[in-house]
């Protein structure tokens, strides 16, 4: 695909008093780049990069106006203080000079602030501090207190500290404000009736649960005039119990009259609930493309400033085709350009099958900021959080490089070695390569998977890489090639555990579950309640299978990002399946299977059981002839020590680098 000059996405558009050279807008997401609560040189880095993409607006991650009390992170960007302008400053700078325009978006987390660590059973992100809100009622998302509720004097204050960080982002150069009224931060708590219970001038009617946001918007312009575009990120949607359709319709007519520039339509608060028609603001891989476009339609049909639509429209094409439909006017993607900030150039230059992916698994983007306290990664793009330092610099002597195994750590680590000048071979011993990413790919929702091997596989026939599948690598050949480095990423192999009886009932490991013959009609028992063991779980129920889940944990999928666990567990409640934790085989019979659970033993009746419990590194026959006769011999991915697509990809651009 080739990006036409006539593309909608191409033109110019007014929001406010900027003008955006494109219509692309990059969505404001949490990296963890943060230090103090000021922007960092990695920080800065990082969005260089993808204002050297192109992209018409940069939206960094939102500034907090009160901390830690407004913290919506355990590491976020304060604009609370005065010193924090100069690095903003060096930041809106640095991008400008790449043409870009850039703003911030002004949050309080209010009650979301409110999450108690299960580490140390304290106040995390708030440092300590009660949460406040404009009611005493928990964001209900397990681990969250009861907020302490707000006197009228404090919201008079708080709307004093949205107005104050407003001039702060004016005079560190931003062009666009956004007030962040969307995912249940706390301007999105008083706008609606799901978190707002007031009976003051702040509650109640629509008119009162909107007064709190149109004057910080009126204090604002007050302030700043007209050295700023002011726009506000609302939910297009609310649970039940939220404001209706009509009511947010409604909400956006008074943003656009108070004088706002422009409405990002969002939806959701950050995480998953047990509701299947709800969709939280960041989507996970089994969520359909476009989920909430119409929402940003149903604005856009009641106003008349511009529209931003989002929440994976995944690539440029999907993007036109929002824009060429009316049902916005501006575009914002995030997790697409942290997985690749070159997306419009190399659509312009008809590359698309060049453009790398995102999988939407938010294991880097989501499950790094929210549960581990990591700085920002992905599991395509090994470059993120590295912005800053040399990219791909050519080897001083170039060597000869055997990459055994075209997994993801295979793949990458033969193009970055590649691409610093190496010369590399590529060998497999299946005809088709790939690694895992293939049984990755072939569970309910897990598609999005296909889009990345085939990525590499493209990049794979553009380098300068002699591929070989379905080739053993004998000592004969390993002499001929004369390698100076060879890397293996020969993988992993399932481990099953020596419980008695396995001879006695048929077992399988997920792996062949997924690879081979279909398994129909059976009483399936699956070992393991993990990321493999629940996907597995959920492919056999697809083919009218019977499923038994048992897990030694206290709960399963506890492997997976929360956001995408979630989902899995309610379809696999849809489907019936028994899951049993805190659970061990004993024993296996003709009958089944001897289960210990909470101190009893118990028969499960099963017909065949299905090994998940994880997997051990994979060795080859040359393996020690290759450590007596190569040099620099190294081990990644698997092979060095099982994991996710995360660590296989990071772990071959590493040793790239390293070569």
């Amino acid at each position: 695909m080739t990006i036409e000059t006539a593309m909608k996405l191409l033109e110019p558009i007014a929001l406010g008093r900027v003008t955006l050279r494109n219509r692309l807008v990059m969505s404001p997401m949490s990296t963890n780049f943060a230090k103090d609560g000021f922007i960092t040189d990695q920080m800065i880095a990082f969005y260089h990069e993808r204002a050297r993409g192109g992209i018409g607006l940069i939206f960094i991650e939102d500034g907090v106006v009160e901390t830690p009390r407004g913290n919506h992170a355990t590491n976020i960007v304060a604009i609370d203080r005065d010193d924090f302008i100069p690095m903003l400053r060096k930041l809106t700078a640095t991008l400008h000079d790449c043409g870009a325009q850039v703003g911030i978006q002004l949050t309080h987390g209010g009650r979301r602030a409110g999450r108690i660590s299960p580490r140390t059973g304290c106040l995390e992100t708030t440092r300590g501090v009660m949460p406040v809100a404009p009611s005493a009622i928990a964001h209900p998302v397990t681990g969250h207190v009861v907020p302490r509720e707000l006197t009228v004097e404090e919201i008079e204050e708080l709307i004093g500290r949205f107005v104050e960080a407003g001039r702060r982002v004016v005079e560190a150069g931003f062009d666009v404000i956004a007030l962040h009224c969307a995912h249940m931060y706390l301007l999105g708590q008083f706008l609606s009736p799901w978190a707002n219970h007031r009976c003051d001038e702040y509650g109640g009617t629509l008119e009162k649960r909107t007064r709190f946001v149109l004057r910080i918007i009126q204090g604002i312009r007050e302030t700043v005039g007209d050295q700023a575009t002011i726009i506000c990120r609302m939910n297009g949607a609310e649970p039940e119990g939220g404001n209706t359709p009509e009511e947010i319709q409604e909400i956006a007519r008074r943003l656009e009259h108070a004088g706002v520039a422009g409405l990002h339509v969002s939806v959701g608060f950050g995480a998953p609930i047990k509701d299947p028609q709800f969709i939280p603001s960041v989507t996970p891989m089994r969520t359909p493309d476009m989920c909430i476009v119409g929402l940003a339609a149903r604005i856009k049909a009641v106003v008349s400033v511009p529209v931003i639509a989002v929440n994976k429209i995944k690539d440029v094409r999907a993007a036109e085709s929002v824009l060429q439909e009316g049902k916005a006017d501006l575009i914002a993607m995030g997790r697409p350009l942290i997985a690749d900030p070159e997306i419009l150039q190399k659509a312009r230059a008809g590359f698309a099958q060049r453009i790398r992916p995102c999988i939407y698994c938010c294991r880097g983007c989501v499950a790094n900021i929210v549960e581990r306290d990591a700085p920002l990664a992905c599991s395509t793009n090994p470059r993120v959080g590295k912005e800053g330092e040399p990219p791909l610099e050519r080897a001083l002597r170039p060597k000869r490089v055997l990459v055994l195994g075209a997994g993801p750590a295979g793949m990458q680590a033969a193009l970055t070695a590649a691409a610093r000048g190496h010369k590399v071979w590529l060998i497999d011993v299946s005809e088709e390569g790939g690694g895992q990413l293939r049984l990755a790919a072939v569970p309910p929702g897990k598609h999005e998977i296909t889009r990345f091997t085939d990525y590499l596989r493209a990049e794979l026939a553009h380098a300068p890489i002699l591929v070989e599948m379905g080739r053993t690598v004998t000592q004969e050949w390993l002499e001929e090639v004369k390698a100076d480095a060879v890397v293996l990423a020969t993988g992993s192999e399932p481990s099953i555990p020596p419980i008695p009886g396995l001879s006695r009932l048929p077992t399988v490991t997920a792996r062949q579950v997924l690879s081979g013959p279909r398994i129909e009609g059976r009483e399936v028992l699956v070992v393991g309640g993990g990321q493999v063991g629940t996907e597995v779980a959920e492919f056999l129920c697809e083919h009218g299978n019977t499923v038994t889940v048992v897990e030694m944990l206290a709960e399963i999928a506890a492997d997976m990002p929360k956001i995408a666990s979630l989902p899995l567990i309610m379809s696999l409640e849809r489907h019936g399946v028994r899951i049993m934790t805190q659970a061990r085989v004993r024993q296996l019979c003709e009958e089944g299977a001897w289960i210990e659970c909470n101190g009893r033993q118990e028969l499960l009746r099963a017909e065949i059981v299905v090994w998940a419990v994880g997997a051990q590194p994979r060795c080859i026959e040359i393996e020690d002839v290759i450590r007596k006769e190569v040099s620099e011999v190294y081990a990644i991915g698997d092979r060095a020590k099982p994991g996710g697509i995360l660590e296989a990809v990071r772990d071959g651009y590493e040793v790239g680098m390293k070569l």
